[in-house]
């Protein structure tokens, strides 16, 4: 079986991809654009907001019973 290179890649068919704008060779509906334009800023704030949940659960903060242990002390 023999199989002739040319013919295989001239039958695939390359898109360029920009870079700046990625989503341009998609056909999708202008509100998904929207939302695909947030995805990064919601996915950076769901990253903060888990960083610092980490670190609360490790570093546990013991304020509120510190300062119920003051008052009943005066």
């Amino acid at each position: 079986m023999q199989v002739d290179l040319n013919e295989l890649v001239n039958s695939y068919e390359v898109v360029p991809v920009s870079l700046s704008d990625p989503f341009k060779s998609l056909v999708v509906e202008p509100s998904t654009m929207e939302v695909l334009r947030f995805l990064p800023v919601i996915a950076f704030i769901a990253l903060i907001i888990v960083a610092v949940w980490r670190q609360a659960k490790k570093f546990q903060v013991k304020a509120i019973g510190d300062i119920n242990q003051k008052n009943k002390q005066d």
